[in-house]
């Protein structure tokens, strides 16, 4: 949904066999009528798009353009707009997961590349910082408090899935776990901050000996 709540953007790209090489993001009025194209580009692991929750903010883009991650004011009628942010990760980031602020000025970023850290980008003053997170925390999904003032994020240890809370200050807290059978992700708050809503895969495995056959 735009911050206006005018929008719904999503990804579409051509059906078939083989993976399409360019993928179109479209729009479609909330009103009701009929989707249409935003923009068009190249199917990446980078290319997505998040939109704040609050009408001040602006939609953010990303690509990955010369061994950096580029975010990009994104607006859902005239496509992409200037450059807010970017970043160095590595040669191609992989697992990169971020999510912009309920107030559209910071994202914050995680990637197999950062290790136990979360990076936040400030869109204002054109900085960065890096949180360090506990040993041995790997970071799948993130995405902002209600209030902006923490992260939570759907983790992964040796010994298992979780949902935790990462305070800016880097203070850090397991809300759920799961163990090792099921796999917790996307953790998505709800405007008002009272709620924390959550996919949850889970793993059934057996053994079956077979004879005479």
């Amino acid at each position: 949904m735009s911050p206006d709540g005018r929008w719904i953007l999503y990804w579409s790209s051509a059906r078939g066999r083989a993976p399409s090489a360019t993928g179109s993001l479209m729009r479609f009025p909330v009103s009701g009528g009929s989707p249409e194209q935003v923009l068009e580009t190249q199917n990446d692991a980078i290319r997505d798009f998040r939109c704040p929750v609050r009408p001040i903010g602006s939609c953010v883009l990303s690509r990955w353009e010369q061994g950096q991650v580029v975010f990009y004011a994104l607006d859902p009628v005239q496509g992409q707009g200037k450059e807010l942010a970017r970043t160095k990760l590595g040669a191609t980031p992989a697992d990169l997961a971020w999510s912009v602020s309920p107030d559209g000025l910071r994202i914050a970023i995680a990637s197999r590349e950062l290790r136990e850290q979360i990076r936040v980008l400030d869109m204002q003053d054109r900085t960065e910082r890096n949180i360090s997170l506990p040993h041995g925390w790997r970071i799948w999904h993130l995405s902002w408090a209600a209030d902006g003032n923490a992260l939570f994020v759907a983790a992964q240890t040796t010994l298992g899935y979780f949902i935790g809370r990462v305070a800016l200050d880097g203070k850090t807290q397991v809300l759920l776990d799961r163990g090792r059978a099921q796999w917790l992700s996307y953790p998505c708050p709800s405007p008002d901050g009272r709620y924390l809503a959550f996919s949850q895969s889970t793993f059934d495995v057996n053994a079956w000996l077979l004879e005479n056959f």
